[in-house]
């Protein structure tokens, strides 16, 4: 404490008032070299927000609010306040474009005289970019399907079905160079696991920043169904014996086991399947025992098993 009050009494004498004197000068100095250099003319990038208003259905932009980027020139004083303020966007009715070769060329005289509202009577403008704007109508558009692109998976016990996307395809708005190569569009990659249940969700679409798609949201279905056990008690045929020949097992009948949706269990039957065991499996074997094998079986079904898998037999001779 002692140490502080002595150092500030030292301000008083003739060295610490010699410091004060020094730093003023060369506040003042600063001071002076910042309003000399602030002065000058230089030139700077202001951004503008561009908004298309009025937009015919039947057209769409790539964005529909753009950026300009204005270069102005003036003192440095100037463009110093505008860095530290903000702007109103520059709105232009569609109207006001003017097509050429498929591009709509932005009213360079207008927008001019829409900025210069917002700027002082000194501020030059030496250039607007963009000075067009990326635009497809209905009739350029095509229409591409739309894959769903993701990773699901049902619970034990339960079944997906078929995933409906709806639409199921969209326009696409882009250049041709873009549409040629498409195929389709997906969307945005979703998963999922232990599903138990229907699944219904609103997913984006993926595409590139100059395509443009109508519109860019689908939705999605994932049914879910829970599976339920279901047995037939078949026989064994013997497959592809000679005429001379025939096929005895041992059991001559098998279970088919299987599982199949709640909602389809009164449409599955014994007469979809056929198991048996094939002569040319058996051809040259020195073993008694079979695989029977599933011949026929719908492709809605799951999880076909078969038991016993393996059955004793014999060959008789007719």
């Amino acid at each position: 404490m002692k140490r502080v009050l002595s150092k500030l009494k030292g301000i008083n004498t003739p060295a610490g008032s010699e410091l004060l004197l020094f730093l003023f000068f060369v506040l003042v100095s600063c001071c002076l070299w910042l309003m000399l250099t602030l002065n000058r003319d230089y030139e700077t990038d202001l951004k503008f927000n561009l908004s298309v208003k009025e937009v015919p259905e039947d057209v769409s932009f790539s964005s529909q609010d753009e950026e300009l980027i204005v270069r102005v020139g003036d003192r440095g004083t100037t463009l110093m306040n505008y860095k530290l303020g903000s702007f109103l966007p520059i709105s232009v009715n569609y109207s006001e474009l003017v097509n050429r070769k498929g591009r709509l060329t932005l009213p360079v005289a207008q927008l001019q005289k829409r900025i210069k509202k917002q700027l002082a009577s000194s501020t030059a403008i030496i250039s607007i970019h963009p000075d067009t704007l990326l635009y497809y109508t209905q009739e350029s558009a095509v229409r591409y399907p739309v894959l769903f692109n993701g990773n699901v998976a049902p619970a034990r016990q339960y079944a997906l079905g078929d995933i409906v996307v709806s639409p199921d395809s969209v326009w696409v708005f882009a250049p041709a160079q873009v549409t040629d190569t498409l195929r389709y569009l997906s969307t945005a990659f979703f998963e999922k696991e232990e599903l138990r249940d229907t699944l219904r969700i609103a997913l984006p679409l993926q595409y590139a920043d100059n395509v443009n798609c109508n519109p860019a949201e689908v939705n999605v279905t994932i049914p879910v169904y829970p599976y339920t056990q279901k047995s037939f008690d078949l026989p064994v045929h013997g497959i592809d014996f000679p005429d001379t020949y025939r096929l005895r097992t041992f059991p001559s009948r098998v279970q088919v086991k299987l599982n199949v949706k709640s909602d389809d269990y009164d449409l599955v039957n014994a007469d979809d399947f056929e198991v048996g065991v094939s002569y040319l499996d058996i051809y040259g074997s020195e073993s008694n025992r079979a695989e029977v094998k599933l011949l026929r079986a719908p492709s809605w079904v799951k999880d076909v098993r078969i038991v016993p898998e393996n059955v004793e037999y014999i060959i008789e001779q007719q």
